[in-house]
């Protein structure tokens, strides 16, 4: 992704049994990916830090725990409920089409520029900021969409956004 990040939605859609992620940069880009249930059992735990299979922690306890905490900030601050703005002039680098992602992959992930890759089977995808300014946001949009896919995901304990942050 070329541009910051300036709205992200993402709507479960009853027709496709998929979840449409709509990301739009600053500069008017649009990035569309459909996002299947399997995806989505694999990128939940992703999103906290998780190895997608095994579950173990993907950082060290203590910067784990930041992070954790981090993302919890996070998740508590911005706009979920505003409408996703279609911009006047798209500029879609992926195609009008929404991919179908099938892999997540890191880049560079014990660094300070590490980044998460949601790739199609073939092609181009969607790379992103692995940090918890993105993170904590991205859980409460597919936690909202997840509720409405009901998939029956086991993932409860791990979308719950928390009620309030304590700093000690």
């Amino acid at each position: 992704m070329s541009d910051k990040i300036n709205q992200i939605q993402a709507s479960y859609h009853p027709s496709e049994d998929r979840i449409l992620l709509k990301i739009k940069t600053l500069n008017e880009q649009v990035y569309l990916a459909w996002i299947t249930r399997r995806f989505m059992q694999l990128l939940i735990p992703v999103l906290h830090g998780q190895h997608p299979t095994s579950r173990k922690s993907l950082f060290d306890d203590k910067k784990s725990q930041l992070q954790q905490l981090d993302t919890e900030k996070t998740q508590l601050v911005g706009d979920y409920e505003s409408e996703y703005k279609v911009p006047e002039s798209p500029d879609y680098p992926l195609g009008e089409a929404p991919i179908l992602l099938a892999k997540i992959t890191f880049k560079d992930i014990y660094s300070d520029k590490a980044q998460l890759v949601f790739e199609p089977e073939k092609g181009q995808g969607i790379i992103l900021p692995f940090h918890a300014d993105l993170l904590g946001p991205l859980i409460k949009i597919f936690s909202q969409a997840l509720h409405s896919a009901d998939w029956a995901l086991d993932l409860d304990p791990i979308l719950e956004v928390p009620q309030e942050t304590r700093l000690q």
